[in-house]
């Protein structure tokens, strides 16, 4: 494997020309976004359901940029990640006979998965544009918060920022990923720098104490990777980790947290424990897809764990794979390619796949959501040549 390097000297032998297209700009400059895009990309934060209809509609709107990508010519090729169709592939087999195995329909759950993990592999390809997407999540972004305190969006936890995203945490995830990736829109210091203060508005309105602490370490890893090479950077998100594990716990114990949730967060730990004991009593394969969900006081609540979560639907091999794809793809490794770490673009992708894994700490649903595979889809796109300029295999 390339890790990815601090520079075009260290290119590898025989790319030249080729690592230098792959280091062009995911969104270049002048961009014009394609309308159907960015359309398609505003409904990605509306996780309510339309009357009639039991998909939310931001997995429709998953399927309306699939069914928009197959009409479509790609213009970069798998070539230089040609592991992930073929991991995505051997895993939703996996997934798909372990379920079946354990006495579960598996078709809704692992409908959605396949879906994002198209999503993901056409965002990457080109077939999906990537400005045009991050253009219409920020519109969908700041259409929600607009129409929330307009009293038009719904508002389900007495006036926490969510709208359309309707749960708190979803909503905060959402807005923290969505601030970041945005920033890959503009080439302006000071637009980047009111993107990412924007966020931070939105995501301290969610009061999601566990996203705040991760979009803060994630701007402070922005911050402090400009200037240091990888091996450095490595270390700077081994300490933005110990910082999110300090906040997390801290927050819990500032102003009015200290006495207004104490009740919830007593409910939230025996959700929590009951959590833990049904992730230790799953077998290596797991229970099954849909099954991470705990019953308690006679209703049933989802995780609050996503590693958990992971291992209760399938097993180590299912935690092992989805931790080693947001890891190889958020840092920018691939097979025969290297990504320069000291990019904007390399370094957004890299704090944006942190806020990822680390409100997986606190959140039960992450990893397998539209903005998780937005991350791996943009993520991807870094490793792939443009299509008809890959060298052939034997000189690979």
């Amino acid at each position: 494997m390339a890790v990815a390097s601090t520079g075009a000297s260290m290119a590898p032998r025989g790319s030249g020309p080729l690592a230098h297209l792959r280091d062009a700009p995911l969104v270049p400059p002048g961009h014009s976004a394609r309308i159907l895009d960015g359309l398609v990309g505003m409904l990605l934060v509306v996780r309510t359901n339309l009357p009639g209809i039991p998909l939310p509609v931001a997995q429709l709107a998953i399927v309306a940029f699939l069914v928009l990508a197959l009409f479509r010519h790609p213009t970069r090729s798998f070539r230089g990640a040609w592991w992930y169709p073929s991991a995505m592939a051997a895993l939703m087999a996996f997934l798909l006979a372990e379920t079946v195995l354990n006495g579960i329909d598996p078709t809704r759950r692992a409908g959605n998965i396949a879906a994002l993990m198209l999503f993901a592999a056409f965002l990457a390809s080109g077939r999906i544009d990537i400005g045009s997407v991050l253009k219409g999540l920020g519109v969908g972004l700041l259409l929600n918060a607009v129409l929330f305190y307009a009293r038009v969006a719904p508002n389900n936890y007495e006036g926490k920022l969510t709208g359309f995203l309707e749960d708190k945490n979803a909503a905060a995830l959402v807005y923290a990923i969505g601030a970041i990736l945005l920033t890959l829109a503009t080439r302006r210091l000071l637009w980047r720098v009111l993107l990412l203060a924007a966020g931070a508005v939105a995501v301290v309105l969610t009061d999601s104490r566990t996203t705040m602490a991760a979009y803060a370490v994630a701007l402070l890893y922005l911050l402090v990777s400009t200037w240091v090479d990888r091996g450095f950077q490595l270390v700077a998100l081994g300490g933005a980790v110990l910082a999110f594990l300090w906040a997390d716990n801290n927050l819990t114990t500032l102003g009015d947290y200290a006495f207004d949730r104490k009740g919830s967060d007593a409910f939230r730990m025996r959700i929590d424990f009951a959590s833990a004991q049904k992730a230790l009593a799953a077998p290596w394969y797991g229970s099954g897809l849909g099954q991470a969900t705990v019953q308690l006081d006679s209703g049933t609540w989802f995780f609050h764990n996503s590693y958990q979560a992971l291992i209760v639907e399938g097993g180590i091999v299912l935690i092992v794979v989805m931790v080693a794809l947001y890891a190889v793809v958020g840092l920018g490794v691939g097979t025969k390619v290297v990504v320069d770490a000291t990019r904007f673009d390399a370094r957004v992708v890299t704090a944006a796949t942190l806020v990822v894994f680390l409100c997986a700490v606190r959140l039960g649903e992450v990893f397998f959501t539209p903005i998780g595979f937005l991350v791996l889809g943009v993520g991807l796109a870094r490793l792939l040549g443009p299509v008809g300029q890959d060298p052939p295999w034997w000189r690979r």
